[in-house]
């Protein structure tokens, strides 16, 4: 099992939301389906899924597989240009 510690979680949210969260939103929109929402940040990501808050609520997001540390960014980076397709 890949195993995602609770302080690398933290810091990839933390710089997706100060620095790519349109991103964040692409992802909520186009992979959890929630068109409307006020704010929204990702709150955790694992190696299953991204949970995306929204406007008190709550989306998970799963990855196709498990990912580990070392396939964040790229996990991301090519959802990210699925969406642009």
């Amino acid at each position: 099992m890949k195993i995602i510690s609770q302080e690398t979680s933290k810091r990839v949210c933390d710089h997706m939301n100060n620095d790519h969260i349109d991103s964040v939103h692409k992802y909520l929109i186009h992979y959890g389906k929630i068109s409307r929402f006020d704010n929204a940040y990702m709150e955790e990501i694992n190696n299953s899924y991204i949970k995306i808050n929204y406007d008190g609520r709550s989306a998970i997001i799963n990855f196709k597989n498990e990912i580990s540390e070392e396939e964040i960014h790229s996990t991301l980076v090519t959802m990210i240009k699925e969406i642009k397709l």
